[in-house]
């Protein structure tokens, strides 16, 4: 009975926080560059329930199974690109990914693993592969594990090799179609023989894994903080100082000539400049008919950078935090030197005088909304129905009549 209570608290809470979810996503629906994010439901362990008996050397007795509730799993952005809009703003900028749809598959190298583009097919020994190269195995810790491989099932008899986010396909009779061995071809974990499993392989579309474009921001935490983050929020203003920021205020860290990212560097609009146009199609200035440019880099000790520019990096999604107002951590840390080499040279096109909309399906996420609703309160009417049968158990059972 008191696990029956636990379920349904437990299920009222993992329903409240993907309302929370569902919500912030419906709030940014006009946010530029906004990336809706996805929250899943996972089903707690089973508890085995016993019926006890009294006296001396006595045993439980099994009578069942209940389910322990669900909970909610942590809400990862989907980077879908929303529509293009036409602002004609100078300032505004929307970036274009140059991979934005098809299959994606991370796999191992002596380096790690890494994304690349491609479906998943069965190589040699049947090991799963993309790009000609075996699919990496993570662990619980989430890091790939050296001397693991995902291998199709012999004993599976259905057609579908993976099934979302790299999870393997079940046929009728409930067997994966993949297994995970080692080196020695040795089967060390079968998905679906535990509740929370092991290992994983990653692979799916485009459009939550591998790498995406972005601008750089020089982000400063509530303490003062500063490092490196990233946005997809073209909608950039000007502060007082003529400094380029992002929605959040934080300004945009710039490129230098060879397209590395300036740590500590801004980009300084020209208060001289008479022009319509601030950026040319690289993100270099553009220069009036007095041979004022339109903007100036700087580094982070005042000094001028020649070939300074505005432009993109490319970052791993699933490596990505959300910090709020559109920026995102990029791995587990802020601090320049850590996230400088998660980087890579940007392969996004930028489109100025335009912004990327929000991937928000208002339609979807209001429906979702509602189900999540309907389910919080069914977890409600039976943790209040438990409640009444305890007390029931606890003031009317066992009474002796007249006491």
């Amino acid at each position: 009975m008191i696990q029956g209570l636990t379920a349904a608290a437990s299920g009222m809470a993992a329903e409240d926080r993907l309302e929370q979810l569902l919500s912030n996503n419906l709030a940014n629906q006009e946010t530029p560059g906004f990336k809706a994010s996805l929250g899943e439901l996972i089903e707690d362990p089973v508890f085995s329930m016993e019926r006890y008996t009294y006296g001396d050397g006595a045993d439980g007795i099994g009578i069942g199974e209940m389910g322990g509730g669900v909970d909610f799993q942590e809400g990862v952005p989907a980077f879908s690109e929303g529509a293009l809009e036409t602002t004609g703003r100078p300032l505004d900028l929307a970036i274009v990914d140059a991979v934005s749809s098809g299959d994606v598959a991370y796999v191992l190298t002596a380096q790690g693993a890494k994304p690349v583009a491609g479906p998943v097919t069965v190589g040699a020994g049947g090991r799963l592969m993309a790009g000609g190269l075996p699919l990496a195995v993570y662990g619980a810790d989430g890091q790939p594990v050296q001397g693991l491989f995902a291998v199709r099932n012999p004993a599976y008899q259905g057609s579908e090799l993976l099934s979302q986010g790299g999870s393997p396909a079940y046929d009728a009779a409930g067997r994966p179609s993949y297994v995970i061995e080692n080196a020695a071809g040795q089967v060390v974990y079968t998905p679906g023989t535990e509740t929370d499993d092991p290992y994983a392989i990653r692979a799916g579309s485009a459009d939550d894994l591998g790498y995406h474009a972005f601008l750089p921001v020089q982000y400063v935490d509530a303490s003062g903080q500063s490092g490196l983050a990233v946005t997809r929020d073209g909608a950039l203003q000007l502060n007082a100082d003529n400094v380029l920021v992002d929605a959040a205020g934080h300004a945009i860290a710039p490129l230098d000539a060879a397209g590395q990212v300036i740590v500590g560097g801004r980009i300084v609009v020209n208060p001289l400049y008479h022009g319509t146009q601030i950026f040319s199609q690289n993100g270099t200035p553009v220069y009036d008919a007095n041979g004022q440019p339109s903007f100036r880099v700087y580094d982070a000790q005042g000094n001028l950078v020649p070939g300074g520019r505005i432009g993109l990096v490319d970052a791993d999604v699933t490596q990505l935090q959300p910090l709020g107002e559109g920026e995102y951590m990029v791995g587990s840390s802020y601090q320049a030197s850590e996230v400088q080499p998660l980087l890579r040279a940007g392969t996004g096109r930028m489109v100025f005088g335009a912004l990327e909309s929000s991937n928000v399906n208002v339609a979807a996420t209001m429906a979702q909304m509602m189900q999540a609703l309907n389910a919080y309160e069914a977890n409600q009417r039976v943790a209040q129905s438990v409640d009444a049968i305890l007390n029931v158990a606890v003031t009317d059972l066992g009474k002796v009549q007249g006491a």
